[in-house]
């Protein structure tokens, strides 16, 4: 849970999360009312220009400079989706979204400079961010993601989400809960129901306990290594697997060394992580 950047996606990675995602201008023709909330105006130069020159579907409608303007804003114009800094001189984004009593239906972009807490209450709630200083190609991945979820209209447990691993990690808690990205929506699950991930080369599956069995995510599991880190009982055991040791019922050595699950499936081993396993499993 360090500020090191451990567990944050970056934008060129999600280039290739999204690049399967449908055509939704074909599907849908209706520009997305958008409005900016940011205290730093060269930001919002920067954006206003890049949405004008880039981004004909998006419609700015409003634009606002810290929290309190920024309820407003939304109030008075209903937006589609909003593009909402994190820290602002009269409270933050967090704040502003707490201020509605139930999750809204609009998307967010959160805009911001790394954080050691937003950045993973944002990825656990699979939402969209950029970076600062904002880039044309970072800004195409994230609004191609947001009106991904626009259709589909996710967005209200991806906040809850959000909110509920912002608490826990200032409480010095790790998430409970988790959004995954896949291609058809975010599918929500909690983190102790996972047995295991396996890569499928730019993709991750989750093998699950019940209700769900599998689900493919549109994320590297390099990345999802990263964001596991600081659980203990999550490893890293191969290149192409990260299991959840409460599940591991044995280790075998035979065969170069593999682990056989509670539900079945067997699972490689690489000599480079035995001796950590084993101290792992043996401190359980």
């Amino acid at each position: 849970m360090s500020g090191d950047g451990g567990w944050f996606i970056g934008m060129d990675k999600l280039n290739t999360i999204y690049k399967n995602f449908p055509n939704l201008e074909e599907i849908n023709q209706d520009k997305m009312k958008t409005i900016l909330i940011d205290d730093e105006p060269q930001c919002h130069q920067a954006l206003e220009s890049l949405l004008k020159n880039h981004f004909p579907e998006l419609e700015l409608t409003g634009t606002a400079f810290g929290v309190k303007e920024g309820v407003t804003l939304i109030k008075q114009k209903n937006p589609d989706l909003i593009f909402l800094d994190i820290q602002m001189p009269d409270g933050t984004g967090f704040d502003l979204l707490e201020s509605f009593y139930n999750p809204p239906s609009f998307q967010v972009i959160f805009v911001t400079a790394h954080n050691e807490y937003a950045l993973p209450a944002i990825q656990f709630g699979a939402l969209a961010y950029l970076l600062k200083p904002i880039s044309k190609i970072d800004l195409d991945v994230a609004i191609s993601r947001a009106r991904h979820y626009f259709e589909i209209r996710d967005v209200r447990e991806q906040l809850l989400i959000m909110r509920e691993t912002l608490q826990n990690l200032k409480a010095k808690k790790l998430p409970s809960r988790m959004g995954i990205p896949t291609l058809s929506g975010v599918k929500f699950i909690f983190v102790k129901d996972i047995i295991r991930l396996e890569a499928h080369k730019n993709y991750t599956q989750f093998i699950l306990t019940s209700p769900h069995k599998k689900l493919l995510a549109s994320i590297n599991i390099g990345e999802y290594s990263k964001q596991f880190a600081p659980y203990f009982e999550f490893m890293k055991v191969h290149r192409s697997h990260l299991v959840n040791l409460n599940f591991v019922d044995s280790y075998i050595k035979s065969d170069g060394g593999y682990l056989e699950m509670m539900n079945g499936d067997v699972v490689a081993v690489s000599k480079a992580f035995r001796t950590e396993l084993l101290d792992r499993m043996n401190a359980m």
